[in-house]
């Protein structure tokens, strides 16, 4: 049993934990939808599944809640800006109590789901490292 071994099981299984439970609070949380218009595209910087470098685009939209307009980006990303189509309607899920906090498609269950894979993948790493 390795040290590294240990704390990288121990570190995925904080990590998910972390991930689960901040994404189910993101959904509790915002309950309550609107239909927001995308108002533009964010470009970022990353790497694809054959770690090339690449660029990333993600929706920016606007939403309304009681009168008083609101600004985001999507939580879905694109490799190819013509799939976002400017003046298009978004879902946006906000919290009733601080519209301002938002999730879009993806950016809601996204976590809740990361946060589950790597708790089950370090309780099994650690497990395989008790059994070996």
């Amino acid at each position: 049993m390795k040290a590294i071994d240990i704390i990288f099981s121990i570190g995925c299984i904080c990590i998910g934990v972390f991930a689960f439970v901040s994404g189910l609070k993101t959904v509790r949380k915002c309950k309550n939808k609107t239909v927001g218009r995308i108002t533009g595209i964010s470009e970022s910087e990353g790497r694809d599944k054959d770690n090339i470098r690449t660029m990333y685009y993600s929706p920016e939209f606007e939403y309304e809640v009681d009168g008083q307009i609101f600004h985001g980006t999507g939580d879905t990303s694109y490799e190819n800006y013509k799939r976002i189509k400017i003046g298009s309607d978004i879902k946006v899920y906000y919290n009733p109590e601080n519209p301002q906090e938002h999730f879009t498609k993806g950016g809601g269950m996204l976590p809740t789901i990361f946060g589950a894979v790597a708790f089950v993948f370090g309780v099994l790493a650690i497990y395989g490292l008790l059994t070996s």
